[in-house]
């Protein structure tokens, strides 16, 4: 096996495990996904065709330069305070057409396409959110991978609802 399908089947297996633990609403196991000083960011739309490419300067849909931002929102939803998200959506994540390579002997950069499937019980209503993301993993001690950066560029971002990290 070559380093490019090692790269690749690590950061599938990170991908795949991140959406399992958000449809089981496993948010400890989660947030443990993120380095502290993890970085996720969903960059909003300037035109038709391009991203803001500065979330210090521009709108971003979703910015936290921390884990603390992440460990916040888990905070509200457990504490029922995210009265837009009562009763929390049902999700299936999916995610394809990875490809990583090492950037270094413990760090992988990663691209992927993902969808969401969504199902809202509270008006049985149904939606997709889709798009790509970019991906830093970084090899930590004992063998394990974290994410140290996350970009997350939501194709379909009129969305017809709350958007939350749960939701990509």
């Amino acid at each position: 096996m070559n380093r490019e399908s090692t790269a690749r089947e690590i950061a599938e297996a990170a991908l795949i495990l991140e959406g399992r633990l958000l449809d089981v609403r496993d948010w400890s196991g989660w947030l443990e996904l993120y380095l502290p000083d993890a970085v996720y960011w969903v960059p909003a739309w300037r035109d038709e065709d391009t991203q803001v490419s500065d979330p210090d300067t521009e709108v971003s849909l979703i910015y936290h330069s921390g884990r603390w931002g992440l460990e916040e929102r888990v905070v509200r939803i457990r504490s029922r305070q995210t009265v837009t998200a009562l009763p929390l959506p049902r999700t299936t994540h999916f995610v394809s057409n990875v490809e990583a390579m090492f950037a270094g002997p413990d760090r992988i950069e990663a691209r992927a396409n993902w969808m969401v499937q969504i199902y809202q019980p509270r008006t049985t209503g149904q939606h997709v959110h889709h798009g790509s993301c970019e991906l830093v993993l970084v090899r930590g001690a004992g063998e394990t991978w974290r994410i140290a950066a996350k970009t997350i560029r939501l194709v379909n971002d009129c969305v017809n609802a709350v958007l939350d990290f749960y939701l990509l």
